[in-house]
């Protein structure tokens, strides 16, 4: 289980307001451990806090990735997730629900050392 986070402080060093908005927003994708969709934190915060509009969401979603203290998940085929873990790690995506997972990091380094040369720079060339 991790740490609990300061958010506040986690907030000023990263040149953000800490708003009620942005707190429970934040608070909420910490503790989500499945990659939620913004439509789903929506959905979430708007218990905790009222008056958030989605926009807000978004907006505020694109601030926590420029800093880096969250990262989104683009997808092809649906609405993109977003994690507030952004160490490196391997996530799986189920195809059916489109619902994302972290892969325990113990597993993602004994799968990208299983993977040849060649596949990791294909990889990396394609994704950056």
């Amino acid at each position: 289980m991790n740490a609990p986070v300061d958010i506040p402080s986690l907030f000023s060093e990263n040149g953000l307001r800490c708003t009620k908005q942005r707190h429970a927003l934040y608070e909420t994708l910490a503790d989500c451990h499945e990659h939620p969709t913004a439509d789903q934190l929506f959905r979430a915060v708007n218990e905790k806090v009222d008056g958030m509009s989605l926009a807000t969401v978004y907006n505020t979603l694109e601030a926590f990735c420029k800093v880096g203290i969250a990262q989104k998940l683009p997808s092809d085929s649906g609405p993109a997730r977003y994690d507030a873990s952004t160490h490196q790690h391997l996530h799986l995506r189920s195809e059916t629900s489109g619902e994302v997972r972290d892969v325990p990091d113990d597993l993602g380094q004994r799968i990208l050392e299983s993977l040849p040369q060649h596949v990791l720079e294909e990889l990396q060339t394609k994704l950056g």
